[in-house]
């Protein structure tokens, strides 16, 4: 059985701006960092090591730098 995780960035500097966040290719604030390392740890925590994984992001930064984490 395969398991499928679905990720949505965490707070990017949009949010803090008030920006609507589709109409800017913002980054992620230093809380979002913190968060998408969090997301990182849990995910290693799930998916077991040696396993094959296939990750997808758009090509917005603050989903790129998600993805990196």
């Amino acid at each position: 059985m395969r398991s499928i995780y679905v990720v949505t960035h965490p707070e990017a500097t949009h949010h803090l701006e008030g920006r609507v966040g589709g109409w800017f290719d913002s980054d992620l604030s230093e809380l979002g960092r913190r968060q998408a390392s969090a997301i990182a740890a849990r995910l290693r925590e799930l998916i077991p090591p040696g396993e094959p994984a296939e990750l997808y992001t758009s090509d917005l930064q603050r989903t790129r730098q998600t993805a990196a984490a």
